[in-house]
């Protein structure tokens, strides 16, 4: 979120902010949904959103909003496919997206969409290529000057 990073979850509660100007760690609001693993996060604007996951019991379709300028999460609508963990998630604009992953069944290739301005979820067309699960991510990094 816009010149810090986040880790948080991974088996614990805790979040951190990572400075890069300062290259110092701050901890920051506990992540109030309890330690998990295999979550998936994203960012819209200056807010950061974490959800699903395994709590090493059961797996999770919660869904949580952290307000950078405030420290504080908020609870939002539960995401709109089954429970899951490992699954993809990253943002376009207002939009949030998680997919594919393992639910009890198996590996999923079905996709959401969720919409910061009315919390709701919209399931989308599925991935184009086969269930996935673990999902494996790449980021690539693009500056528009």
């Amino acid at each position: 979120i816009g010149t810090k990073g986040y880790v948080g979850t991974g088996g614990t509660s805790d979040f951190w902010e990572w400075n890069q100007a300062t290259d110092t760690w701050t901890q920051k609001a506990n992540f109030p949904g309890g330690s998990r693993n295999e979550a998936v996060g994203f960012s819209i604007g200056t807010n950061g959103y974490i959800g699903t996951g395994s709590n090493g019991t059961n797996l999770l379709n919660d869904f949580w909003e952290w307000n950078q300028t405030a420290n504080s999460w908020i609870k939002k609508s539960n995401f709109g496919g089954t429970p899951r963990s490992e699954a993809v998630g990253f943002s376009i604009g207002n939009k949030g997206y998680i997919g594919t992953g393992w639910d009890s069944i198996g590996a999923k290739k079905d996709f959401w969409e969720w919409d910061q301005n009315t919390d709701t979820w919209t399931q989308k067309t599925p991935f184009g290529g086969s269930a996935r699960g673990p999902a494996e991510v790449s980021l690539l990094a693009i500056r528009v000057t």
